[in-house]
Formats: C-alpha cells, structure tokens, sequence
C-alpha cells in the first residue's frame, strides 16, 4: 500500500489543479452575485410594488429552494427549452444567481442601517435621492456589510462543490475522480480539505477583524 507521501506526491497536483476551477468559478459568480444583490436590493426597498414585488418573489424564491436543485434546474431542465449550457457556465450561472439573492439581503440591512437622518438632512439640501444613496448611503453601508460579506464569500467557495454534479473539474470532482482510481478515499478527500481550508481560512480571518473593526451601530 502507498504511504500518504507517496499518495500526495501522485495525486495532490492533480487536485491542486482544481482549485484554480474552484478560484474561476468563485470570482465570475461573485461578479454576478454582486450586480444581483445590490440590484434586488434596492429594488426591494422601492415604494412602487411593481418594482419591488419581481425582487422579492427572486430572492425568496432561490432562498427557498436546494442549490442542488437550481444547479439542475439550470444545467440538464434548459435543455428542454433548447438552450444547452457548458457545464462551468451553468455553474457560473447558477452560483451567480443564487449568491444574488443572499447578497440582496446583506446589502438591503447594510442599506437600511445607515442612519435616516442623514438622508433626509442630505435631501433638504437639495441632493437628489439617487445622489444621497450613492455619496451618503452606499458608502456607509459597504463597511458595516464587508463582515457578512466576507463569510458569504466563505460560503461561496465551498457551494463551488456542488458543480461536480455536472462534471465540472474543480477540486471536489478531481478529488473523487482520484479516489475513484486510487481506492484511498480518506487520505484522498484530506488533501481536498486541505486545500478547501487554505482558501477559505485568511478569508476567515479577515471576516474576524472587519468584524472586530465595524463601528457600533
């Protein structure tokens, strides 16, 4: 039987390969993520339903149902309507989305946070509601949200994962493609978690002192 050496030294390039997928997939679904998020999240703080009401039925929806699901959804239920999708797009797609919905809330009680009497002082001077949000709001909020962020972030990376059920080669999917050959499974998927946590730990991290750092509400 192979030492965990002798394992690693075989199969850890391989995984290690993955994570640049897992990287990939992480920052164009946060891109996504993050257009949808704030989008949805003014949207839901609009006055008229007819704006408000199409976020709201967004976010609730993809709150409300398996990450599993909408990947599937995405991936193999398109192909019924002729739209087939690669694999790591679908993902991207999917991931983007659902990240929209969660981010919405984590900018709507970043937005709502921010003290009242500061708009509406900036508005009896005669700014402009779009300007107050964009030079008064949005800035205040962006650090009182950067903790929840930075976890969302957390959670991202690892609901990377779920594209290895329409083969898309991050580390989750080569780690049981080794250990599929290497009949090693617990050393195999050590070394994924490894990785996994050499990611996600200085966001950790960061998450704990932006936490520590935020202003009293």
């Amino acid at each position: 039987m192979q030492s965990f050496y002798d394992l690693a030294v075989r199969y850890f390039p391989y995984i290690l390969g993955g994570a640049i997928t897992t990287l990939e997939l992480t920052a164009l679904a946060l891109a996504i993520s993050i257009v949808l998020g704030l989008t949805a999240a003014l949207m839901r703080r609009s006055a008229y339903i007819g704006i408000r009401f199409p976020a709201t039925v967004y976010v609730e929806v993809i709150r409300g149902t398996p990450a599993l699901l909408q990947i599937f959804i995405v991936y193999f239920g398109l192909t019924s309507y002729g739209l087939t999708l690669e694999p790591f797009t679908a993902a991207v797609i999917t991931l983007g989305f659902m990240g929209g919905a969660y981010l919405a809330e984590i900018f709507r009680a970043g937005i709502e946070s921010v003290d009242r009497g500061q708009v509406e002082a900036a508005i009896s001077l005669g700014m402009k509601p779009a300007k107050v949000m964009r030079r008064i709001v949005l800035p205040q909020a962006m650090v009182l949200i950067m903790p929840p962020f930075a976890n969302f972030m957390i959670g991202l990376i690892k609901d990377t994962s779920l594209a290895l059920t329409i083969t898309v080669p991050e580390i989750m999917y080569r780690s049981y493609d080794a250990a599929s050959q290497s009949f090693r499974s617990m050393e195999i998927y050590a070394m994924a978690g490894i990785l996994y946590i050499a990611i996600c730990y200085p966001l950790s991290r960061l998450a704990t002192y932006l936490e520590r750092r935020r202003p009293p509400q």
